[in-house]
């Protein structure tokens, strides 16, 4: 009996996660990603407990818990900086099991594929479902290098997917929240830098140490 067949449309965070997944439970995955390479864009990102549990099931847990991890204090503040609220990294292992780990988004990526099996991955392809398939058709998903049939297509084509666009045609789409978010990694300021969120009206700050050299910014 053969494997049942996956195409996975977008080789993001999410997509190479399913794919992964799928992988695990014996199902024969391919991602097609436009890019033609997977490029360490973006900045960084935070691992809270739970996702580490669910890297974990898919076999990553080792590699995860490797990383670095938040430690020490960290700071809830007003517009202007002073202390509203104080907590420890070691209070948030004691209540949720696990740190807060802060690691580059590309890292992260890395991690996923090594785990893929050699091939799974394909750059350079810009797919689109052509027929979302039914109980007694397989789905199409075309590419400039030819047709995929799949028993599944995971739509991880990002926030605009035109996959989701083609499956669900009476969705709304996404909407502009009114917040605008950039992420930046930047140098450690020093000794003595305590991680901190401080939150004024419609604006929030954030910073996180991701390891001795670097800090993990959001505004």
């Amino acid at each position: 009996m053969s494997r049942p067949r996956a195409v996975v449309i977008g080789g993001g965070i999410g997509g190479l996660t399913t794919a992964l997944a799928l992988h695990r439970r014996g199902w024969h995955t391919v991602v097609l990603e436009r890019a033609s390479r997977l490029a360490p864009v973006g900045a960084a990102l935070t691992l809270a407990p739970n996702a580490q549990r669910a890297l974990a099931a898919l076999g990553l847990g080792e590699e995860i818990t490797k990383l670095a991890s938040w430690q020490g204090d960290g700071l809830m503040c007003d517009p202007v900086g002073r202390p509203l609220t104080r907590t420890h990294s070691e209070a948030v292992v004691a209540r949720f099991g696990a740190p807060l780990i802060v690691l580059r988004r590309s890292d992260l990526i890395d991690l996923i594929v090594d785990r893929l099996p050699e091939g799974t991955v394909r750059t350079g392809e810009a797919a689109f479902l052509t027929h979302a398939g039914s109980a007694r058709h397989k789905a199409h998903v075309g590419t400039p290098n030819g047709m995929h049939e799949a028993d599944l297509v995971i739509a991880a084509d990002g926030v605009r997917s035109p996959a989701r666009a083609i499956l669900f045609p009476d969705f709304p789409g996404p909407a502009f929240g009114g917040w605008t978010v950039w992420r930046i990694l930047a140098p450690t300021p020093g000794s003595g830098f305590v991680p901190h969120e401080s939150w004024g009206r419609g604006q929030v700050w954030g910073s996180l140490v991701r390891d001795a050299q670097s800090v993990f910014i959001y505004a």
